[in-house]
């Protein structure tokens, strides 16, 4: 097990698990993607598309608002269970549960982190230093910050390092009232097929795409859902990623009663029981 990830975690509010993704799954979700671009333009009756993922995003941008496709897109990704997918990967699954525990849930209510060279100032796709904490992400979890879509030049985010023990940071309107002066900061270098992970307190922000492609990232929250909320997260949804032996035997039972025989000869399938379980 990677011991780096977690005392890289502890020491700088952030880590990067390299290699950690199957390149035949990334694909799929960037086919998925891209094949609800498709979609969405055949809908709205344009015929000017192709394979060229930029060019459909491009398209499709003039006439749906981007905030919209950011949320259409993701809930594709998470109704077709890809996420789920993406996350039961071996490498990052044991990663998690090193980190969080075996009782682990992923925020369904996500949305794509889309980042084109026409967007220069928009506070909301372009965000400033922020802490996931003020947007109701608890301690008990932590941020995944994963591409898609990314190629030589696009960047990816800036973090400031050890800005995660600094507490609350006081802030309005979206951004920090005051960053101490002797700060480190750093754009991480991460690959497609790595993931980036980080504190719900760990100050970070968007890097520009200045590349002619649009950059295409995943910004998911995972927290072991037996830990104490210390944010909003029951106001969001979660959807199950693994459970452990204590959490099965009380799906089985049914209810905390353990009412006698509930489910002797019981032939319904278990919708949370993995194939290879």
């Amino acid at each position: 097990m990677n011991e780096k990830t977690t005392s890289d975690l502890i020491e700088n509010g952030y880590s990067v698990i390299n290699n950690c993704l199957d390149k035949k799954l990334l694909d799929s979700i960037k086919d998925n993607i891209n094949n609800n671009l498709i979609t969405l333009l055949k809908e709205n009756k344009k015929n000017s598309f192709g394979n060229d993922i930029s060019k459909n995003y491009y398209e499709i941008k003039k006439i749906i608002p981007q905030y919209r496709l950011q949320v259409l897109l993701a809930r594709k990704l998470v109704n077709e269970e890809l996420i789920t997918k993406l996350f039961l990967s071996k490498k990052i699954l044991e990663e998690l549960i090193v980190l969080l525990g075996p009782d682990i849930e992923y925020l369904s209510d996500f949305e794509l982190a889309i980042n084109d060279k026409d967007v220069v100032d928009d506070d909301y796709l372009i965000k400033k230093y922020h802490q996931e904490f003020w947007s109701g992400m608890g301690l008990e979890a932590i941020q995944l910050w994963i591409p898609i879509h990314l190629l030589d030049g696009m960047g990816s985010i800036e973090v400031i390092k050890k800005s995660h023990t600094w507490g609350h940071i006081p802030h309005r309107n979206r951004e920090p009232l005051e960053i101490p002066k002797n700060h480190e900061s750093e754009i991480i270098n991460v690959k497609t097929g790595s993931v980036v992970i980080m504190s719900a307190l760990t100050l970070h922000r968007t890097v520009k795409n200045n590349h002619e492609d649009p950059r295409i990232a995943l910004p998911i929250t995972v927290r072991n859902f037996y830990h104490p909320n210390t944010g909003n997260s029951n106001l969001f949804n979660y959807k199950k990623l693994n459970l452990s032996f204590f959490s099965k035997i009380r799906r089985i039972l049914g209810n905390p009663h353990y009412s006698p025989f509930r489910t002797l000869n019981q032939k319904r399938k278990d919708m949370f029981k993995k194939e290879d379980d």
